[in-house]
Parts: C-alpha cells; structure tokens; sequence
C-alpha cells in the first residue's frame, strides 16, 4: 500500500508520498518520521492512495505528533 501526506488545510496537492508498506503501523511511523523532520505546520492528513479511512497527524504544544483516526463524517 502507497500512502500521501496533505496539510490539513489544503487537500489539493500532497506534500509527500510513501513507498509500498504492507503494514498500516509501518506507514504511520513513515508518516510520524516525515513531519518530525520535515512538518512545518502542525496538522496533517494522512491516507492510503486507493482512499480508506484517513488519518490525521496533529503536533502538541510540546511537540509531540500524535496520529488520530478521523470519523467519516469528518473526513468527508
């Protein structure tokens, strides 16, 4: 599976894509890698890119990412 990051804010273009994983748990560290070195705001969206279920990376006020299943009422 292929996975794509977008800022939160703009879902019109992805800010990164990743190599085939077969696990979702080995994309999610992929995902939590790339926006501790790369991330320049604090909100991301993260999914697979057939679709299913996305994700969001949210960054703490002391800095820690944290990945969050999204509702699909909100992912809509």
């Amino acid at each position: 599976m292929r996975y794509q990051l977008f800022r939160d804010d703009d879902h019109s273009q992805p800010v990164a894509e990743s190599d085939e994983f077969q696990s979702e748990f080995k994309a999610t560290e992929w995902a939590r890698a790339w926006v501790k070195t790369n991330g320049a705001h604090d909100r991301y969206r993260f999914q697979q890119v057939d679709g299913g279920r996305p994700m969001l990376l949210l960054k703490t006020v002391a800095g820690q990412w944290y990945v969050m299943p999204l509702a699909e009422q909100v992912a809509a």
